[in-house]
């Protein structure tokens, strides 16, 4: 019966599409898409699947799609591969969504471009998807020892936060590295915010989930474009995007702040009045007022970020625009140049 099962499945769900947003990392183009070829060399040979690639060059300034134009014309045997050009560099949550606006097939992977996300776990994540039956299966980083201990506490710190602050829980280490079901991808691209925090809309669309544990490898060419202040304003997005709780939280330290304010006015009227302590009041004052302005404008930050964000939505600009896209393979080498926006061209 499971003989069976996996035949149907196998009938059925036909076509994979590596999808793999780049900025600026055209060193390591060439060598991702040996590994990626030769996975799918061993793989067509497992799994009765198509595959081919969908890269999205999201503004690089190293000449990325030159370097995959000539690598492709040189190799002219490679399977089919499309590029997708942004005309600016929108940020990768953003390049990610306009790689899956392109996708048509029955199951897309996301992966890095670094060479950070080792190419085998891809097969798991195949097993997962035909043999179990899951429509989303996820990397998720094993403890990492390169990694200070400052970054680790703060990680853990961030993800118990969220999970206990955001109606869906987000699994702690899990990044873009997964696997898509159609159902799933479909439902994922047509979400229309446009603060996207993709680590929250992967767990927020639901249906069956499985994690898989992987170690990631050195990068060898470059280093990560992510500073400490983009992972914070990330983390800040996040928190934001998926709960109102900050803003709870901003009218309970209110409370609370004109609860301590009313308690201690009492206990000076009963220091004077009760045992003639006459209590300075200049340094209480300005620490009172201190104290209480450092809290207004935090709150004010906080209802910031979600006028902000409205503001944002409101405005219904589109996520991204294409400048080309471009597909090329050993059977059909064409080039849409021009300029569309949400898929729409101008």
């Amino acid at each position: 019966m499971k003989a069976m099962a996996n035949d149907c499945s196998r009938a059925v769900r036909r076509s994979v599409s590596f999808i793999i947003p780049f900025f600026n990392e055209a060193a390591c183009l060439p060598r991702l898409i040996d590994e990626i070829e030769e996975f799918i060399r061993q793989a067509e040979s497992k799994w009765v699947l198509a595959f081919d690639i969908i890269l999205v060059d999201d503004g690089s300034k190293d000449g990325g799609s030159d370097i995959l134009r000539a690598y492709a014309k040189a190799n002219p045997e490679i399977l089919k591969l499309r590029i997708l050009r942004l005309s600016r560099n929108f940020g990768k949550e953003v390049a990610l969504t306009a790689g899956l606006s392109v996708a048509d097939c029955d199951a897309v992977v996301l992966m890095d471009a670094d060479l950070e996300h080792p190419i085998e776990i891809v097969d798991q994540f195949l097993d997962g998807w035909i043999n179990e039956g899951c429509d989303v299966v996820y990397a998720y980083q094993r403890k990492e020892q390169r990694v200070g201990w400052l970054k680790r506490l703060l990680s853990r710190a961030y993800y118990k936060l969220i999970n206990t602050m955001a109606e869906v829980s987000i699994p702690p280490n899990a990044g873009d590295f997964r696997l898509l079901s159609r159902r799933a991808y479909t439902v994922l691209r047509e979400l229309g915010e446009r603060q996207r925090l993709m680590k929250g809309l992967y767990s927020w669309i639901g249906f069956r989930q499985k994690g898989v544990a992987f170690t990631p490898r050195r990068r060898p060419f470059g280093k990560s474009k992510f500073s400490f202040l983009k992972l914070w304003l990330l983390a800040i997005d996040g928190i934001t995007s998926f709960s109102t709780l900050p803003l709870r939280l901003a009218v309970w330290a209110g409370l609370l702040l004109a609860f301590l304010a009313g308690s201690y006015g009492v206990w000076v009227i009963i220091e004077i009045y009760f045992y003639g302590i006459d209590v300075p009041g200049f340094a209480t004052l300005i620490v009172a007022i201190a104290g209480i302005g450092a809290a207004q404008l935090i709150f004010l930050g906080i209802i910031g970020e979600y006028v902000g964000k409205i503001l944002l939505e409101v405005k219904h600009r589109p996520l991204f625009v294409v400048e080309s896209d471009e597909l090329l393979d050993d059977n059909l080498r064409t080039s849409a140049d021009g300029i569309k926006v949400k898929g729409k061209i101008l």
